[in-house]
């Protein structure tokens, strides 16, 4: 029996719908569950559009934070809204919602920008906390 036009545009689209809503959910539960992630560990986003590194300084008063990785040192913003995770996975306890006054010279931190490319904003930072 022929197919009518009508259901097999029908399905197609439900069929691309699928496929949408499944190429995006994995990014949504990803960034629900980034703050659980180790340091280093974030599929697609580590050492991409991301910057690891110590923390060289920190100015309160800017409200900035400066990162030295092995090629260059960054200088970025925190804002209100950027998300600080105290990241206490290498001594096997869960991940904490930090603060400004966490990010300290020395410290080992992984930072993700609002815009990659200008890599100016922090849209969070995850410090690793060893002890």
């Amino acid at each position: 029996m022929k197919e009518g036009r009508e259901p097999r545009m029908r399905r197609l689209m439900i069929g691309v719908a699928a496929t949408l809503l499944g190429a995006v959910l994995p990014v949504h539960g990803q960034k629900a569950t980034e703050r659980f992630i180790p340091l280093g560990q974030s599929p697609g986003l580590s050492q991409k559009a991301t910057t690891i590194g110590e923390v060289a300084d920190v100015d309160a008063r800017a409200q900035t934070l400066t990162v030295v990785d092995k090629d260059r040192r960054l200088t970025v913003k925190i804002t209100e809204q950027t998300q600080i995770w105290l990241d206490r996975s290498k001594v096997k306890q869960t991940t904490l919602t930090g603060s400004f006054s966490d990010l300290k010279s020395g410290r080992r931190v992984e930072v993700k920008y609002l815009d990659p490319d200008t890599r100016q904003i922090a849209e969070w930072v995850k410090v690793e906390v060893a002890q």
